[in-house]
């Protein structure tokens, strides 16, 4: 049994160190090649050195217009003309086209006869005393009629008379009777007399004393014992509501009107003029802001409708022109800052601008963040046009005697930035905090680098040390790269380092990660 487990050892040796043979012999030629072209004669390098420096922060945009307006038809119709050419100069209100009135719908022609009566109306309201005057006196005439009603309402809720004063005329009544019955008897015994004879006259006059009495009798008592009727009551109280009714209209009325007229219907009567000159105004279009016609899309005699576009009005009083800067720069810009503008369209040509606008909200794009910022054109010039790509240079505050670096030195790895030195032979990762830049230079301001050592300007895409068949085995058992200057972070840590080791060593005491091997 134990022949037998060397045996399978011996096998897994050999099979292992074939295996690596094959990985040597394939991967040399791209090692050897890599090891080629990251030979120290073959990189450019620039010296770190001690100076001054003029910030910038760089970016592109687009020229824009102070402000932009497209107008649009606002109804349906034929253009019957066209008052302004393309680059002419406008004013606010100045009218731009005109529509046919004989091709306007039918609610154009109905605002043109409300127009008029709509103004009449408000300028009644306005200007005439005869509505507060008609408002004063329907007040006063509802008062009184309120107070009649209420006087009429009140007499129907009670009985006339006691019931005393009914009896007496109960009794009056009685004896008016008698009396008129006495008195026929007696006049119906002389009636057939002379009319001239005395008996005569006594009798008849007695008997029509008598008629009377009895009559008068009658209508005094029908006159206390009489009750109001009931639909007379409700008639009564019903015209008290209305006349109460009345006069709460009346009281409105006239404090709508009596300090002059009532805002609300002022408003009213002026929002009803303004819907019609509305409707009106859109059988022409009129320029809402001053400026320059940029387009002229209409021609006489086209058929339009509505939201159909007309023109366009710009006004190039001021140019703009819109960069993006990224979060690493945008603590650097300052309102007010001067900027160098150049245009790909206008060779050897510099303008200038300031920073008018900093956005306060970033943007991502791809994982960076990047700030509105925009710059006003401060000198004008005709061959600049409206759309053209623009080349803003922004002047940051700099630095004095700092520790300056080529720009193009720097590199980003992981999110940091980084240089590379020549160290033994090998390449050097070095992280670095930048501080005011140029289009050339850039200050460190937190970093191990000296004045005079030679920061690489084109380290290799992939980066390696010396290739020997010790890195080979460092690349295959751990991870190979460059060295990191400040401890750890940028490679892994590996295997024991066979002629090239991982990355993840520190010359400053950062402990070597855990590997295998």
């Amino acid at each position: 049994m134990k022949k037998k487990s060397n045996r399978r050892w011996i096998w897994i040796v050999v099979v292992a160190v074939v295996v690596i043979g094959a990985g040597v012999y394939f991967a040399l030629p791209r090692l050897q090649a890599q090891a080629q072209a990251g030979t120290p004669g073959s990189y450019q390098t620039s010296p770190v050195t001690r100076g001054d420096i003029t910030g910038t922060v760089g970016a592109t945009g687009n020229i824009r217009t102070n402000q932009t307006v497209v107008l649009n038809w606002g109804t349906s119709g034929i253009v019957d003309k066209i008052d302004v050419t393309n680059g002419q100069q406008v004013k606010v209100g100045d009218v731009l086209g005109e529509l046919n009135p004989g091709s306007l719908p039918q609610a154009y022609l109905d605002a043109q006869n409300n127009l008029a009566a709509d103004q009449k109306a408000l300028d009644d309201l306005l200007n005439s005393g005869v509505a507060r005057a008609n408002a004063q006196v329907t007040l006063i005439q509802d008062e009184q009629a309120l107070q009649t009603a209420q006087k009429t309402a009140q007499s129907k809720q009670f009985q006339r008379a006691s019931q005393q004063t009914i009896d007496i005329a109960q009794a009056n009544l009685i004896q008016a009777q008698n009396a008129l019955d006495d008195a026929a008897t007696i006049y119906n015994r002389n009636k057939d007399r002379n009319t001239n004879d005395t008996q005569y006259a006594a009798a008849l006059s007695q008997f029509a004393a008598a008629q009377q009495k009895y009559d008068q009798a009658q209508l005094n008592l029908d006159y206390v014992s009489g009750l109001p009727d009931p639909l007379e009551v409700q008639l009564a109280n019903a015209n008290v509501q209305l006349a109460q009714a009345n006069l709460l209209d009346a009281q409105r009325a006239w404090d709508r009107v009596k300090n002059g007229p009532n805002p609300q219907d002022v408003a009213a009567a002026q929002a009803k003029v303004a819907a019609d000159q509305a409707i009106l105004n859109t059988s022409k279009v009129t320029a809402p802001i001053a400026g320059t016609v940029t387009v002229v899309s209409s021609k006489p005699g086209d058929l339009v409708n509505a939201q159909t576009e007309a023109f366009q009005i710009d006004d190039l009083s001021h140019l703009y022109v819109d960069i993006q800067v990224s979060e690493v720069d945008i603590d650097k810009v300052k309102m007010g800052m001067p900027v160098v503008l150049n245009f790909d369209a206008i060779a050897n040509t510099n303008y200038q601008g300031k920073v008018t606008a900093i956005s306060t909200v970033g943007t991502i794009s791809s994982g960076v963040v990047n700030y509105d910022v925009t710059v006003e054109l401060l000198n004008r010039d005709p061959a600049i046009m409206n759309g053209m790509t623009a080349s803003a240079t922004i002047t940051v505050p700099g630095a004095t005697n700092a520790i300056l670096v080529p720009t193009r030195a720097i590199k980003t790895i992981s999110g940091r930035q980084v240089v590379y030195i020549e160290q033994n032979g090998n390449l050097v990762m070095i992280p670095i905090t930048t501080g005011a830049a140029s289009t050339t230079e850039t200050e460190v301001t937190n970093s191990r680098l000296q004045v005079g050592q030679l920061v690489v300007l084109n380290p290799p895409a992939t980066t390696t040390t010396n290739a020997g068949i010790g890195g080979i085995f460092g690349r295959m058992f751990g991870g190979g790269g460059v060295r990191v200057e400040t401890g750890g972070g940028f490679g892994g840590g590996g295997a024991r380092n066979f002629n090239g080791g991982g990355t993840g060593g520190n010359s400053t005491g950062g402990q070597r990660p855990a590997g295998g091997g």
